[in-house]
């Protein structure tokens, strides 16, 4: 399945498969593939759609006019779905059973950053930010005729991410339960957070590895990263360290004492 009604996707992005089969994904822009992905965050045109893939084969068009459609979450008891428009700063819940089956609804909005993929673990919506806001793709936003031009610049000269890492966790109520950060950039873009065991794994855009770190229990929601915090262990395919002062991590799961 690579078109709908005759148009073939640009920049299909994230997917989440529901129990019955049927997968709910994202085409983040009509105008753009992945290679121009800030110039549909400059044009700011709101071409992203979502569609649903029945188990029998039909494609089905949920939600078009979005701003960067990203990532797609089912909940636990897959009622609703919520998926993020990057361009917007915000994430969105669609109804998928009951009496406001096919309704909309803001689930959280006005979020620091720009909200990438989702991933859903006991009702607990886990939101990777690609970097904090960015004050020129607003006043780009706001501004169509400042934004064309821009989008002519050299990458060089358009906006580009900042090197900052952060993940949410979101509850099923739209209620911020955890708030990581990591405002020194070791570790950035990140572009996904995937709960597992006791720890949150990152995914990045730029950063060739994967990161973890341990999640915060219960009697510590909020937890912010920094270089005295818990340790941003870090894989790559040069070997494994970490990304913070107090200690360093090998793969094997052995510590000692050192400096980044």
């Amino acid at each position: 399945m690579n078109s709908y009604e005759g148009e073939e996707f640009k920049f299909t992005n994230n997917a989440a498969v529901a129990s019955d089969g049927t997968i709910y994904f994202t085409v983040s822009s009509r105008r753009f593939g992945i290679g121009d992905y800030r110039l549909d965050l400059i044009e700011h045109s709101g071409t992203g759609r979502l569609y649903a893939l029945r188990s029998g084969g039909q494609l089905e068009l949920l939600v078009e006019g979005l701003h960067f459609s990203n990532g797609v979450a089912l909940s636990e008891d897959e009622s609703f779905l919520v998926f993020a428009e990057t361009g917007m700063y915000r994430l969105s819940k669609l109804w998928l059973t009951g009496a406001r089956r096919g309704q909309i609804e803001t689930f959280i909005e006005n979020l620091p950053g720009f909200p990438d993929n989702l991933t859903q673990r006991d009702g607990i919506f886990w939101v990777a930010l690609a970097g904090p806001r960015d004050r020129i793709v607003d006043i780009l936003a706001r501004s169509p005729i400042l934004a064309r031009p821009t989008a002519m610049l050299p990458d060089s000269l358009q906006p580009a991410p900042t090197r900052y890492a952060a993940a949410f966790g979101i509850g099923d109520d739209g209620t911020v339960i955890h708030n990581l950060q990591d405002p020194d950039g070791r570790y950035a873009v990140t572009t996904a957070a995937l709960a597992h065991g006791d720890h949150l794994y990152l995914g990045s855009l730029h950063d060739s590895a994967v990161a973890r770190i341990r999640l915060p229990s219960d009697e510590t929601p909020q937890v912010l990263l920094s270089s005295q915090s818990e340790c941003l262990v870090v894989w790559s395919n040069h070997g494994s360290g970490v990304a913070c002062r107090r200690r360093i991590a090998s793969r094997e799961g052995g510590e000692k004492c050192g400096q980044r």
